[in-house]
């Protein structure tokens, strides 16, 4: 048996956990789609290379998708009802094309006051 490949996909996709693991799901698809559109930046061949704002436009549908899937799939929370996410895209100083997930103000609610009580977390 193999294990989930995304978070909403595992048994324990739960409450403020479901949260944690959609963090490590969102910085996947995002380092994916950043991937994508630099190395289609390097190859003239790739027709992206000239169309940067496809790759951001797969990856909001991308994006999309995985919020809708843990709004179906995680118990015990609310956190990603109604929520949303929009990628945006900048070029740093070296002419990197980045993606940054903007993510709406219920749902940074709830990462903010998952912070705050892992920050209240002692490790023994």
């Amino acid at each position: 048996m193999t294990a989930p490949s995304w978070g909403y996909e595992r048994a324990d996709c739960i409450g403020d956990f479901a949260l944690s693991l959609f963090l490590d799901d969102i910085d996947t698809l995002i380092t994916h789609y950043t991937e994508v559109a630099n190395s289609a930046g390097a190859d003239s061949l790739n027709s992206q290379a000239h169309h940067p704002e496809a790759t951001v436009f797969q990856a909001q549908a991308a994006a999309n998708k995985l919020l809708q899937a843990y709004q179906n799939n995680a118990r015990k929370t609310d956190a990603f009802t109604n929520q949303h996410i929009d990628v945006k895209s900048v070029v740093d100083g070296n002419g990197v094309l980045l993606l940054v997930p903007i993510f709406s103000t219920g749902l940074k609610q709830h990462l903010l006051r998952l912070l705050d009580k892992s920050n209240k977390t002692s490790l023994h």
